[in-house]
């Protein structure tokens, strides 16, 4: 009969066996990733910054790993609909997800959330980031941010300026709220379904101003139906150089801007996770990839998962401030 002692020995050594065996698999399956077409969801309808970005990241990953990178609009929720999907998914790496700053928001905006973002879901790389631009009909007497302060204090009585946005906890809504915040002005927030119909009132006059994404701006802005008083970024846009950042015009300190970032699921094996982030990276160091984000004003930051995971965690704390000092709620 065997002892105790070498049963537990045999025990362990087993168990440590068995570590190695799936250790050595892990990596063997992150070797031979992908061997299957992978789906990147992104959350949005077609068409927008969101989708634009997606489509060219997944062109070139579909080059580099010799298998269709398929792209999914999921959107729906604030993006809770597509980003749930992702984190129901096996964590194989042929679920894949583009986020944007709402998978640190909506924790804080809707009462129930289907999934945990630090739980449920698997940093891979934050991939760029994208500004806002503050826009005003080219008939209005808001000439800068001062100007804007000014206004929204004179109509304060009324309920100070009014402002569009693509709906109640959009990120245009946010950046808009932040501005109030910092500002201490009274504005008024008129939510549409979608930041098209808010646009068309912009320009007719119906609302005082309205923070919009660049990319989608700038037709409008170089067109000369609206007028761009300022970007919400650190630093002027390349795309509009004479346009002066918020900071620069009367808020000290103000920076904002939209990102994009990409997980799995939760539990992905960390072989598969280094292999997955770091093709990824490769294709947004790609000349023509900065290109493309370049002409949407887009800057790409192309982090390691670590990196991302911090940044989640940063920004998940400002905009738990944020939205609970504003009181905003989504429609969960």
């Amino acid at each position: 009969m065997l002892s105790r002692r070498t049963l537990l020995a045999r025990a362990t050594h087993a168990a440590v066996a068995a570590c190695c065996i799936a250790l050595g698999a892990n990596r063997a399956t992150a070797q031979e990733y992908p061997t299957k077409p992978v789906q990147l969801i992104v959350p949005f309808a077609a068409g927008g910054a969101a989708d634009i970005i997606g489509r060219t990241i997944a062109e070139k990953l579909s080059q580099t790993w010799g298998q269709q990178v398929v792209v999914e609009n999921r959107g729906g929720a604030g993006s809770n609909i597509g980003i749930n999907a992702a984190a129901k998914s096996a964590p194989d790496g042929y679920t894949l997800v583009l986020a944007s700053i709402a998978v640190a928001v909506n924790p804080w905006l809707f009462k129930s959330m289907p999934y945990d973002p630090v739980k449920d879901l698997t940093p891979l790389t934050l991939a760029l980031e994208t500004p806002n631009v503050v826009l005003v009909p080219p008939s209005s007497p808001i000439k800068n941010v001062r100007d804007l302060i000014a206004f929204a204090k004179e109509k304060a009585a009324s309920g100070g300026a009014t402002y569009g946005s693509a709906g109640v906890g959009s990120s245009l809504h946010l950046a808009a709220e932040v501005f109030r915040q910092k500002a201490n002005v009274e504005m008024t927030h008129v939510p549409y379904r979608g930041s098209s119909p808010a646009l068309t009132d912009l320009m007719a006059g119906r609302i005082d101003l309205m923070f919009d994404n660049a990319s989608t701006a700038l037709p409008q802005v170089q067109g000369g139906s609206l007028r761009a008083i300022a970007v919400t970024t650190k630093e002027r846009i390349a795309a509009l150089p004479d346009v002066p950042t918020i900071s620069e015009s009367g808020l000290p300190g103000f920076e904002l801007a939209n990102w994009w970032a990409i997980f799995g699921p939760g539990q992905m094996p960390p072989a598969l996770v280094e292999r997955i982030s770091g093709d990824i990276r490769k294709v947004l160091a790609d000349p023509d990839v900065q290109k493309r984000f370049a002409d949407v004003s887009g800057r790409v930051i192309a982090s390691s998962p670590q990196e991302l995971a911090a940044h989640l965690a940063q920004e998940s704390a400002k905009w738990k401030q944020i939205v609970e000092t504003a009181g905003i709620r989504g429609s969960q």
